[in-house]
């Protein structure tokens, strides 16, 4: 079963953390894993209405190339837990705070300029009422 849930080892976390420079003491890091085995993780960050996404990472991926197969399936699962986090504490918008994954944010619907990806909650956590 995959599972992506707030790092419980806070003291890995805050090893992660350390490396990201935009990580400040409210940053957060969702795992996911399968069977103990981490595919991936995101930091995240909320500051007001907005959730930051700090940096993403999947097993055996680098930015030097577009994501493929399981990889995407990974980043955009990181993504949308990132963003229903971010709802449930009340974030009305979404950024990240790199310059990587235009494509990827792009076609999920982001907007994005030189710096970074950003979008409102909206596009990604979508509510249906019946």
């Amino acid at each position: 079963m995959i599972e992506i849930l707030p790092m419980q080892d806070r003291k890995a976390e805050e090893v992660l953390l350390a490396q990201i420079e935009k990580a400040g003491p409210e940053a957060r890091i969702l795992a996911m894993c399968e069977r103990g085995q981490t595919l991936g993780w995101v930091a995240l960050e909320l500051s007001k209405e907005v959730l930051y996404i700090l940096h993403m990472a999947a097993e055996g991926y680098d930015v030097s190339r577009k994501p493929q197969g399981e990889e995407v399936f990974v980043l955009d699962s990181l993504m949308r837990s990132a963003a229903s986090y971010g709802e449930t504490f009340g974030a009305t918008k979404i950024a990240t705070c790199f310059p990587d994954f235009f494509g990827f944010f792009a076609a999920r619907g982001f907007d994005f300029d030189e710096s970074h990806a950003f979008t409102p909650m909206s596009t990604i956590v979508k509510y249906e009422f019946h």
